[in-house]
């Protein structure tokens, strides 16, 4: 063992202290290394922004021998929350990384360990230490933090989230133009990959370690932000999370535990404290075992996968038992302070905590006689709607072309959807709801309604006045309305911009909706049916496929898995997004609201005044244009996230 050490002291000093890369082609290291680092097969394809590059949750692909032509990094953890190598950056803006690479490998050789080392063009340093088993989030990351405090250059920003850790492996192309080589050849780095460090390494670092892990330890819960208070009954309290049927949301606390396995020391002193937490939370919200083992298992929480890591295989049965201590411990206090509305039962007539997924059956028109009947059948307004959407999808490509169309086909999208919805092609929903079904600011949807009203789409038809929204109807462009009535319906239901594809974008969007739609199956047939470039096409079928939202048969045809957009949304952390909109736009209806309340009181007229005052677009600071009525269903899915303890 002492001979072994020595040599491997001696190769790796020799290989540190030379300033000249491996011998091997940046192509060849990242074939030999960027598997064996990863902590799951995933590769972040890097964009610029204000002179640095992001590596963004959307941008991932699958990881494959091939080197990327664009910077790109590794996720450091799995959906396991656990990490394959512990990745050690030494930032060249915090120091002499040249001295601290040169103490830190011996220190970390001192300990056993056996370590690979690479330098990018910039200066900065990066040392793995690959790892026999997996080690979990908590253990890797104090073992990181402890080593930053020991030398100064080291940046634990790759090992501090779960969800948003990457580093750049050897051979990885760098934002200056160059690449990240290795310091020492390629067969021996490639030896340190393959013969990794067991468990007595870990052990050893975090024995000598121990002093600074307590310091960090301390830290965390000095600094730690107090927990907010707890909400109201009848408060919401969803920050992310979107669980079905009538089970309510998980607050942000919860969330980040679930997540990111980060949460406040003073509230939670260990980890297992922290996951109790989690699934009491679940247990009280009615959540059930399989929901919670379905996001743990898919990688939707690798936070509390990584609470898990320590029993490996036996995770399932760990969390099996913990589930049913937690259900017994929140069966006298859950319901307690709380209102009949709360407690419910899911499914009964009139309660408000449940709630219609987007994809749920309109509501029915008539019988029991509930809804007076239409003076219009349904059926002739469905026949009609079907129709437009017929027609928009054979003539989009070449009547709205380009990406200044993009966010107006959404529009019209949100605007079908909604009317398939309430069975009527007039729709009275204002830009703010519109807004959020397509994912932009209201301004932009404004505007685009005007475009598409010009376009011949849209008309309309009574301007909005008050708290009512202008009503728009849907139209057909003069020269369509002969030859649309003979167009094949689409199939399926429609579907605005769903939230996943917030972050991976409309072109991503376009492209997975002709494959759900059985329109295209092929890259070729994608391009003339979206009229999208080809490079543009390739790259979103890369990514899609990526986040398995599209697969291929036996014989090389796209297969489209809506089933999937929830969880990828969940994964993007999309639905963050969703309720800050829809917060934000409540915020200013009930601004405008009160606004138009206190006029009414001063100006309230008599009511035999026949000139009844309206006020003036001109005279207020903004003009909100909508607000929603109650069957509104457009946003069913981001309402979910609102129905927390509601």
């Amino acid at each position: 063992m002492a001979l072994a050490q020595a040599h491997t002291l001696r190769d790796v000093s020799r290989a540190v202290g030379s300033t000249t890369t491996s011998q091997a082609t940046p192509a060849e290291e990242w074939r030999a290394c960027a598997a064996l680092l990863a902590g799951t097969p995933k590769v972040r394809i890097g964009t610029p922004r204000r002179g640095s590059v992001q590596y963004l949750s959307r941008n991932e692909r699958n990881l494959t021998d091939t080197l990327p032509q664009a910077p790109a990094a590794v996720r450091v953890y799995g959906p396991d929350g656990a990490c394959a190598a512990l990745c050690l950056d030494l930032d060249a803006s915090l120091g002499d990384v040249d001295t601290d690479e040169r103490r830190l490998v011996a220190w970390l050789v001192e300990c056993g360990a056996r370590v690979v080392t690479d330098r990018a063009p910039t200066g900065g340093r990066h040392v793995y230490v690959p790892l026999a088993e997996r080690l979990g989030h908590a253990e890797a990351r104090e073992i990181v933090e402890a080593l930053a405090k020991k030398f100064r250059t080291i940046d634990p920003g790759p090992h501090r989230s779960l969800t948003t850790g990457c580093i750049r492996p050897p051979g990885a192309r760098h934002k200056s133009g160059g690449h990240q080589r290795l310091t020492m050849s390629l067969s021996a780095a490639y030896d340190v990959l393959r013969r990794r460090n067991g468990a007595d390494v870990v052990q050893a670092l975090q024995v000598r370690l121990r002093p600074q892990i307590a310091a960090w330890r301390a830290a965390q819960t000095l600094t730690a932000v107090p927990a907010p208070p707890r909400p109201a009954a009848g408060e919401s309290q969803a920050t992310g999370e979107l669980p079905d049927g009538a089970r309510r949301g998980l607050s942000r606390r919860i969330h980040l535990i679930a997540r990111e396995a980060t949460w406040d020391p003073s509230r939670y002193s260990t980890g297992s404290e922290a996951r109790f937490a989690v699934l009491c939370a679940a247990a009280a919200a009615g959540w059930q075992l399989a929901d919670v083992v379905a996001r743990v298992e898919t990688g939707r929480w690798p936070g509390l996968a990584s609470l898990y890591q320590r029993y490996r295989a036996g995770s399932r049965t760990a969390l099996s038992r913990d589930w049913l201590r937690a259900c017994a411990f929140t069966a006298d206090t859950t319901w307690r302070g709380a209102t009949s509305a709360q407690i419910s039962v899911p499914g009964e007539a009139g309660n408000p905590t449940v709630r219609r997924s987007n994809t749920s059956a309109p509501e029915p028109h008539g019988g029991q006689g509930e809804v007076p009947p239409r003076t219009l059948p349904a059926e002739d307004e469905h026949a009609f709607i079907r129709t437009w959407r017929a027609a928009l999808r054979t003539t989009e490509t070449h009547r709205l072309p380009g990406r200044r169309w993009y966010v107006g086909r959404f529009v019209l999208r949100a605007l079908g959807e909604a009317a398939h919805k309430t069975g009527d092609r007039v729709v009275a929903f204002g830009v703010r709801s519109l807004a959020v079904a397509t994912g932009v600011d209201h301004t932009t949807v404004a505007a685009a309604l005007h475009q598409l009203a010009d376009a011949g789409w849209i008309d309309r038809l009574e301007e909005g006045r008050g708290a009512e929204a202008d009503t728009w109807v849907l139209t057909l462009p003069t020269d369509l309305q002969q030859s649309a009535g003979v167009l094949r319906w689409d199939r399926g239901k429609a579907h605005a911009l769903r939230p996943a594809f917030r972050e991976l974008g409309v072109v991503s969007a376009l492209v997975f909706e002709a494959v759900e739609q059985q329109r295209a199956s092929t890259t070729t047939d994608l391009v003339a049916v979206t009229g999208i470039s080809r490079s543009a096409v390739h790259e979103a079928v890369t990514i899609l496929e990526a986040w398995d939202l599209l697969t291929r048969d036996d014989h090389g045809a796209l297969i489209a898995h809506p089933g999937r957009l929830l969880a990828v949304a969940e994964h993007l952390d999309v639905l963050d997004a969703v309720v800050a909109q829809i917060a934000r736009y409540r915020a200013q209806r009930a601004a405008w609201h009160a606004i138009l309340e206190a006029r009414s009181t001063l100006h309230a007229p008599e009511w035999t005044d026949p000139d009844y005052w309206e006020p003036d677009q001109d005279d207020d600071p903004w003009w909100p244009d909508d607000a929603p009525p109650a069957e509104w269903t457009l946003l069913d899915l981001a309402e979910h996230v609102q129905a927390a303890a509601s």
